[in-house]
């Protein structure tokens, strides 16, 4: 402790025995390093590792976990998102589709964070929709939201996403939508 004298009450100063064994806990515990490894690891959300990132993924909404959707399936104009493959090219869905579970790594869940923490307070708009998918998917390349202008919009990935990158888009809740608007996604070519 730094100066722990300050914090004992005045009648209790001159007890010889209490104030010996608060010296001798001086001298055998400095919370400070422990203070400090807490900051880093924990509250710092950068800096955060395994246990710190699970307590900020439970403050923001997103588990570690996350099923993974693997395998295309024959899919129509309708279905509308990236699992669909045309006619002749994939099987058809049957109502339980291949996933597995899949544990983040430290920075992917850091991603993860900073995304919902973002989604929380978005406003909905395009710009802010962009903005997290770029935090998302900067190192991929570029992706963009269209508005289609007829109350849809778009997800325009120009690279192929992962089975993991698709998982993490059509994760419930990560990509806000604008009320009574439909989503689509589209990997440009």
């Amino acid at each position: 402790m730094i100066d722990y004298r300050q914090t004992v009450i005045t009648q209790y100063r001159d007890s010889l025995t209490l104030m010996r064994l608060l010296d001798d806990w001086n001298d055998d515990i400095d919370p400070r390093a422990f203070f400090s490894a807490w900051l880093v690891n924990v509250w710092n959300i950068e800096t955060a590792t395994g246990y710190g990132l699970d307590i900020w993924g439970r403050i923001v909404g997103v588990s570690r976990i996350i099923k993974i959707q693997s395998g295309k399936y024959l899919g129509f104009s309708e279905a509308d998102d990236l699992t669909e493959e045309p006619w002749n090219t994939a099987p058809w869905y049957a109502g339980n589709g291949n996933t597995n579970s899949s544990n983040l790594t430290d920075e992917a869940f850091r991603t993860l964070i900073f995304a919902k923490a973002l989604a929380n307070i978005s406003d909905g708009s395009i710009s802010s929709l962009n903005h997290i998918l770029t935090i998302l998917f900067s190192a991929d390349g570029p992706v963009y939201v269209r508005d289609n202008g007829d109350l849809t919009m778009t997800y325009v990935f120009s690279f192929a996403p992962s089975d993991l990158q698709i998982s993490i888009v059509e994760l419930d809740g990560l990509l806000p939508t604008p009320a009574g608007v439909t989503v689509g996604y589209e990997v440009a070519s």
